[in-house]
This record gives C-alpha cells, sequence and structure tokens, in this order.
C-alpha cells in the first residue's frame, strides 16, 4: 500500500505544478468576488493608500459583477438541466426509456441534483471551473444495495483534476482528486489507529492547523488492463448485427440467454478500468473498483481557451477585473474629496480679504447675501474673483470616469443594464428585448457548459445502472410530475421489457442506451405557463371552448381538477376524445365495443326488473287466490261437520238410543273434533273415523253394525219420518 499512496502522492504534486498558474488565478478570482467581503483593491495600491503621508484615503469597494454572476446563475436556475435516456441501437426499447428517465428524476431527486447544478455553476461564473462528482451509495446495508448520487464540491481549490485533459464535459480525465479535511475524532472514529498524515505531505508528519485536521484525498485513477476480447453476434439487438465483448461479457450474455453467441473472432485489446482510493497520507484506507468507464469527478467551466495544447479558463470577475478596480478608486476619490475637502475652499489673494477677514472666517458658519472683496490692489491692479470652481471640476471628472468604468464593467462581460431589469436608453420594447438577447447570447455558454457537463454525469449514471444492480429488485421512479412509482429491474430477463402480473419489468442491459440534457422550467412552470395559455386561447377564442377546456383543466392545481377534466372530456367533441382518450391498449375492446355492452347489459338489466315485477304481481295474485281458497275451504269444512253432526244424530234417533247415551256419544264427538287438526283439502273425501263409546266403566254398549249414510254427506237424507225433538242439556 506504500507503493500506491507514493505514487498517489507524486501524480498529485505534478499536477499541482501543471496548474500552479491556474489555481493561483482561481485563487485570485474566488477572493475578488467573494459575496460577503470581496478584495478588488491590489494588496501595494492598497497599502500606499492607506500609509499616504497626507492623511489614509479610502479603499472603497463598490462590487458591480456580482450582480452579473446572480443574473447567469439564476437564469440557470429558473430553466435548469435534466438528464434523459436515450435508446441508440436497435435492441433498445422505448419504455425502458421512459423508466430510466423515471429512475434519473428519482436519482437527482434523492442526490437533491438541482442545487449541487447550481454550486458548479456560481463556481464556473466565479473562478472558471466548478465541479460535480457521482459517487455509488449504500442504500440498504443487510442487502448490499447500491444507487448512483450526485453531489458537487463549492471550492474549486479542494479538486485537483487532470491537467492534460481538454474535453469540455471532461471525460478524457485519467485522474483526479478532492480533499477532504477531517478532524482528528472524526478520523479515529472511521478508521481507528491508522496514521494521522496529511495527504501530500511530503515530509509525512503530522499537520495541524487551527482545527487539527488531517487532509484525505478521495482518488480516481485510470487503468488499463488486457483482456481477451470475443467479437460475436450482438445478444441486444438484431441477429445479423455484431459487437465485442470481453470474456466476462461474453460468458453472462450466454448464460441470460441460454445459448452460446456464435464467434467470428478473438482478439487482445486494452480495458480501461477505474481504480477508487480514499487515503491519507501514510495509508490506503478504502479501495474498490469504481462502476463506470469515466472518473467520477466531472467539471463544468466558464469561459474556456486552449493555448500550447492546453485548456485555459476562467470566469466573469477576471474579464472585468481591470475596470471594476477603475470603478472603485474613481467612487473613493469622489468620497474623498467631498469628505476631506474644506468646507469654504475659496481662492482668493490675501489683498482681496484685506480687513474683512472677519466676515471671511465665518464664511462657512453664517449665511450672508454676499462676502465683498478688495477688486484692486494697491497699484490699481485688478484682483481676480475669488472661486469654488476647482472643487466642482475634480467631482465632475471622477464621476465621468466612474462612469466609464461602469460601461467597461458590462462591456467586457457582454451584459447591460437591460439584462439586468434596469431602465436604459432603449425605450421601446424591441430595443429592450434585442438588448436583452444580446445579453443572454453572450452568457449563453454557461448553461451549454452546464449541460454538457450534467450529460457526462448522466452517462456514468447509466454506467453505473447494470453494475449496481445485478440482481432483480424494484426500484422507486418519479414520473414527470414528480408521482413516485415503481418498476422491477430484472438483469435475467432475456428481452428489454416484459409485462407481469407485478407491473413492467425491464432489463437495461439489453440494448444501448445514451443520455441527452433538456434544459428547460421546471413542471411547475410549465404547468403555470400552460393554465395561462389556455386560459388565452379561450378567451380569444370562445368556440374553441368545449375543444380546450378539459386541457385548460388539467393544469389546475384545485383539489378535484382530475375530475373536472374528466368531466369536460366527457362533454368535449368526439374528435377530441378520441385524443384525449387514445385506444392504447389494442387487445382490449374499443370504446364503442364497451359503449354498446354497457347499454346492452342496461337493456338486459331493465328486462329483468321487468320480469320480476310481473312474477312478484302473480305471486300476490296466486296468494290472495290461495287466502280465498283457503276460506272457501274452511267454511265447507264448518258445513260437512255441521251435515255430520246431523246425520249422527238422525242415526242416533234411528236407533233408539236413550238420552244418557245420546249426551255421551255427543260429548265424545265434540272432544274428538276439538283435538284433532284440520283436515287438509285431500282429507275431505277419506270416510269418516269410527265412533267408540265411552259411556262409563259399568255399561257396556250394546252391539250394532254402523249403517252407511245413504248418498254423499252433502246430500239430504232420505228419511221422510221427521226427527223428534230432544232436549239435551249440557
Amino acid at each position: 500500500m506504500t507503493d500506491v499512496v507514493a505514487e498517489a502522492g507524486q501524480l498529485y504534486r505534478e499536477s499541482l505544478d501543471a496548474s500552479r498558474e491556474q489555481r493561483t488565478q482561481i485563487e485570485e478570482d474566488l477572493a475578488f468576488s467573494e459575496p460577503s467581503n470581496p478584495e478588488q483593491w491590489e494588496a501595494d495600491i492598497k497599502r500606499k493608500r492607506e500609509t499616504d503621508p497626507g492623511g489614509a484615503r479610502p479603499c472603497m469597494v463598490f462590487d458591480q459583477i456580482g450582480q452579473y454572476v446572480s443574473n447567469v446563475v439564476g437564469n440557470i436556475e429558473q430553466q435548469p438541466p435534466s438528464m434523459h435516456a436515450l435508446p441508440v441501437d436497435s435492441g433498445a426499447d422505448r419504455r425502458v426509456a421512459e423508466q430510466l428517465d423515471g429512475f434519473f428524476r428519482f436519482v437527482e431527486y434523492q442526490s437533491r441534483a438541482q442545487q449541487h447544478y447550481m454550486t458548479a455553476e456560481w463556481s464556473a461564473a466565479r473562478a472558471g471551473v466548478g465541479y460535480l462528482i457521482v459517487r455509488p451509495e449504500i442504500v440498504s446495508r443487510p442487502l448490499n444495495w447500491q444507487e448512483p448520487r450526485i453531489s458537487s464540491e463549492g471550492d474549486p481549490l479542494r479538486v485537483v483534476f487532470d491537467p492534460w485533459s481538454t474535453a469540455l464535459d471532461g471525460s478524457d480525465a485519467d485522474f483526479g482528486f478532492v480533499l477532504t479535511p477531517y478532524s482528528h475524532r472524526s478520523f479515529e472514529r472511521q478508521w481507528g489507529k491508522k496514521d494521522k498524515v496529511s495527504f501530500g505531505s511530503e515530509d509525512r508528519c503530522y499537520v495541524k492547523d487551527e482545527r487539527e485536521s488531517v487532509l484525505v484525498a478521495e482518488c480516481w485513477q485510470a487503468e488499463e488492463q488486457t483482456k481477451n476480447m470475443i467479437v460475436c453476434q450482438d445478444p441486444n439487438g438484431n441477429p445479423g448485427d455484431e459487437t465485442a465483448l470481453t470474456e466476462d461479457e461474453y460468458w453472462e450474455a450466454a448464460k441470460r440467454l441460454g445459448q452460446k453467441l456464435p464467434v467470428r473472432m478473438t482478439y487482445k485489446d486494452k480495458v480501461r478500468t477505474i481504480k477508487w482510493r480514499r487515503m491519507s497520507g501514510a495509508d490506503v484506507l478504502e479501495e474498490s473498483i469504481y462502476p463506470a468507464d469515466s472518473i467520477g469527478i466531472v467539471p463544468v467551466y466558464g469561459y474556456v481557451s486552449y493555448a500550447n495544447g492546453r485548456l485555459r479558463y476562467c470566469g466573469m470577475p477576471r474579464r472585468a477585473m481591470a475596470p471594476q478596480r477603475a470603478y472603485n478608486y474613481h467612487r473613493s476619490e469622489m468620497l474623498a474629496y467631498m469628505a476631506q475637502a474644506p468646507k469654504a475652499p475659496w481662492t482668493v489673494p490675501v489683498r482681496a480679504i484685506q480687513g474683512l477677514e472677519p466676515l471671511w472666517d465665518r464664511a462657512s458658519v453664517d449665511s450672508r447675501a454676499y462676502l465683498p472683496y478688495h477688486d484692486i490692489d494697491e497699484t490699481g491692479a485688478p484682483i481676480s474673483a475669488p472661486s469654488r470652481t476647482q472643487l466642482a471640476v475634480n467631482l465632475a471628472n471622477h464621476a465621468t470616469e466612474a462612469e466609464t468604468a461602469k460601461q467597461d464593467i458590462q462591456a467586457a462581460l457582454g451584459m447591460y443594464q437591460a439584462n439586468l431589469g434596469a431602465p436604459s436608453n432603449e425605450t421601446s420594447g424591441v430595443a429592450i428585448d434585442a438588448r436583452k438577447q444580446q445579453g443572454e447570447s453572450s452568457t449563453s455558454l454557461f448553461p451549454a457548459h452546464l449541460s454538457a457537463s450534467v450529460g457526462q454525469a448522466g452517462r456514468i449514471v447509466m454506467q453505473m445502472v447494470p453494475r449496481l444492480i445485478d440482481k432483480p429488485r424494484q426500484m422507486r421512479i418519479l414520473g414527470i410530475d414528480m408521482t413516485p412509482s415503481a418498476v422491477r429491474f430484472d438483469p435475467s430477463q432475456p428481452e428489454a421489457v416484459r409485462e407481469t402480473d407485478q407491473g413492467l419489468s425491464i432489463n437495461p442491459n439489453v440494448g444501448r442506451y445514451d443520455v441527452r440534457v433538456v434544459a428547460g422550467a421546471s413542471f411547475a412552470t410549465q404547468r403555470t405557463q400552460a393554465q395561462q395559455a389556455f386560459a388565452e386561447m379561450m378567451r380569444g377564442n370562445p368556440e374553441m371552448t368545449p375543444t380546450i377546456a378539459p386541457l385548460w383543466a388539467q393544469t389546475l392545481d384545485i383539489p378535484h381538477a382530475d375530475k373536472l377534466a374528466q368531466v369536460l372530456t366527457a362533454m368535449a367533441p368526439e374528435p377530441v376524445k378520441a385524443i384525449l382518450q387514445p385506444n392504447d391498449n389494442q387487445e382490449g375492446p374499443s370504446k364503442a365495443d364497451l359503449m354498446q355492452k354497457l347499454q346492452q347489459m342496461q337493456q338486459a338489466l331493465q328486462e329483468a326488473v321487468s320480469t320480476a315485477q310481473e312474477a312478484e304481481q302473480e305471486l300476490d295474485e296466486c296468494q290472495q287466490q290461495l287466502e280465498d281458497k283457503s276460506a272457501e275451504i274452511e267454511v265447507k269444512e264448518r258445513e260437512l261437520q255441521l251435515k255430520a253432526y246431523d246425520a249422527e244424530t238422525k242415526r242416533l234417533q234411528v236407533t233408539g238410543a236413550n238420552e244418557e247415551q245420546i249426551k255421551a256419544i255427543v260429548g265424545d264427538l265434540l272432544n274428538s273434533m276439538l283435538s284433532q287438526p284440520e283436515p287438509l283439502p285431500a282429507e275431505m273425501n277419506e270416510p269418516a273415523p269410527e265412533l267408540r263409546w265411552d259411556g262409563g266403566p259399568d255399561e257396556q254398549p250394546e252391539s250394532y253394525e254402523m249403517q252407511p249414510l245413504p248418498g254423499d254427506l252433502g246430500q239430504e237424507s232420505p228419511i221422510e219420518e221427521p226427527m223428534p225433538e230432544m232436549g239435551l242439556e249440557g
């Protein structure tokens, strides 16, 4: 490990020597544009003015550059860049690119990437360069799940970047260092009893400052390894496509496809590998393979130029440094004249006020309408009148020069008052817009360079995706409106995208994807602008309201806006409905078919309800008829019982039973009738039960034969003799 640390330290010192002039300039620019205390006077001039024998002269700072830096960064912040996936070969799928877009948005959201973009751009505008850092971060330690994260380094002097890199996005850099100071307590908590030696210390001794910090370097370094390459059929594209894979990549593809790919040729080539290390001045504290083909440091440049094969860069303060210093000088001189000049600085000959000294001595105290003076001397020669014009001339000269210096600042930056929203010489709106566009054009390189750097960071993130997500798992994504959802990443499935019961499953390893950067207003700003545009269109063209209203409702931030959009869509013309509600699912039924089926179901339901009502009515009628029939049967049963009683009475009369016997028979008959249930209608025609004698224990019934009753029970008895009246008691 000592050799690795020594080699990295040597490379670090060589880089410092190669970029020493550039780093000195960065240090001056940062001090010159420091928002809290800008140091805009040269050290020797400031020292001479403060030690002037005639009295200390002011060294005021009237910073004019800060507003232009804020304007450039603010315009970019209103329209921040964002990463988007782009399919680039036949094996790539559009739906996979859309899901990767959602994953990029989730990575940017989790990383607070917009803030880091602005931090790097602020540094680029002030010092000429800022830095984005892309690192893998552990999101689940038990499962060892990692995801890409984007950060930034606000101090460009803490980064030592490859000084021989010339690409605007830094993609050609072979190494880079990020230096971080750790307190002794933090160092011991993370790395135990390792030697507390700052990285880059040539004498390898403890370096202590007022905070007793240890400087630790995070190092990315590219290494080349010779590997066997196999030219074979592209596993992600058409059968006729070919690609070159390493042995490991070839066998991984064969395992995923379940078969070997046809091999056309093999050869040896050098493969680039990025080693990541965290080192102190004595040990390698951490080490791993960086999961990308480029180092994780991405520069963001300001103004750039090339000289002797080297990239040179600077920020806005460097271009406007000279006129800013001139402006500070002239404004300071104006204040000096107004603060140190005498209150009544008349220049007059002594003879002119001889004898009038008391009046002139109080000229700055008393308010007098005039001051007398002698206009001729003793010889009769004229004496010039007292004058205060010299002070006014000096103030006017400095004011003119200060205004000229202010214009020089604007010319150096290519930005004028119209860019800052201040009144200018232009009076018409067209002229003001033209001047504003001129200023934006002169600073358009800042958002362009930031977009290039964000694109490089996106490519690093894209390279990390298949290397960090090597097992199937659910990944969080965000929609364009920042709605959270999830998608399954499955590197083992053979196709790029698959529909499953759990949702969409994608394999980003199938096909090739690149990254494009889109700079524009945020979704919330776009939503507000769209709402205003739709409202203006409906106000100017009322006949288009049914057509535009559904789109307008979708941009509202009010409760039930989605329901309102659905209602307005239902009321829209049919061509508009076809656009707003396209039939994306070609395998499913169309909307017309669904409407037809719905109408058929409604008609069948109405018929079923009508049939049920008729059946219920018939049931009510049947129940009423049954109740009527039951009443009729009950009446007939009573009539039959009465007739049976009458017939039995007549039969007893014929048999000659005495009064006591008749009483016993009648009582037994009544008890039997009361104890038995009512006969069913089917039992009405059955023969009457046999009567038994129960006259008492001492009396025995005489043997007799039951004579059948003539005729039916319902007919009158054929006996012509009248029945004698019997007086029955009880």
